[in-house]
């Protein structure tokens, strides 16, 4: 839902869910179905990139993935989610996935950096619900670190707003978030190669272009629908 400053959870079969708010002071602005629980796709990607941002781990450092992922892996890939290509056994910097996963929302991505950061896909599930409850969210569950698949994954409009906001508040995120195209370098698997935004909020060729908005999150799937995620600067003031 590419609706300018406006923060919306979409599902195709019941309608909207929007949550429009002024950030400089947390106050709602417009709100629809803004409690109402929707599946958000990779929406979910930003509280990984949050979590990644806040363990104070070297982003400029190489990991190399663990063979243990690679059910994960096949998974992903036969779920026919949007990927990299990434394989056990190939080194990468954890900077170079975050851009992976937040600009052409990259799955294994997501999956790499959560088992970098917890050690596991499901110590990282638990520690994504324990920072939710934190930021003061109520209605959110997560099971996985990209959205992709599983019921168990859950938030509210509301509830992806106090996510967003912590996320709008690191200087990294956002400068992730805000970029349109990023050169992956080459790894012992692939070669370099560009990466683009989801966000059309960001391309300037795009008919949906805004100079004042800021990007943060795009998610699609089936059963969650589009869903979109911006901030904008506008009048002195800044709205998500």
């Amino acid at each position: 839902c590419l609706v300018g400053s406006e923060m919306c959870i979409r599902d195709r079969n019941e309608g909207e869910s929007v949550y429009l708010f002024n950030a400089d002071i947390d106050k709602p602005i417009l709100e629809q179905n803004a409690d109402q629980q929707r599946y958000i796709a990779s929406l979910t990607k930003m509280m990984t990139a949050l979590l990644v941002l806040e363990s104070g781990t070297d982003l400029n450092a190489s990991i190399t993935i663990p063979a243990s992922l690679t059910p994960e892996l096949q998974s992903i890939r036969a779920n026919r989610g949007h990927t990299i290509g990434l394989q056990a056994g190939e080194t990468v910097r954890r900077i170079d996935m975050m851009y992976a996963m937040l600009l052409p929302s990259a799955n294994d991505a997501a999956s790499v950096l959560a088992v970098d950061t917890s050690g596991s896909l499901a110590a990282f599930a638990a520690q994504m619900n324990v920072r939710a409850s934190q930021l003061g969210c109520t209605a959110t569950h997560f099971t996985c670190p990209h959205g992709l698949y599983d019921g168990g994954n859950y938030s509210t409009a509301r509830d992806m707003a106090k996510i967003a906001l912590a996320c709008y508040a690191d200087p990294t995120y956002r400068q992730i978030a805000d970029t349109m195209s990023y050169k992956l370098p080459a790894t012992n698997v692939h070669p370099a190669r560009t990466i683009t935004t989801t966000n059309k909020l960001l391309q300037p060729g795009s008919g949906y272009y805004r100079s004042d908005a800021h990007g943060m999150k795009t998610g699609f799937t089936t059963q969650a629908g589009r869903c979109f995620v911006t901030f904008a600067r506008q009048d002195g003031h800044t709205y998500g």
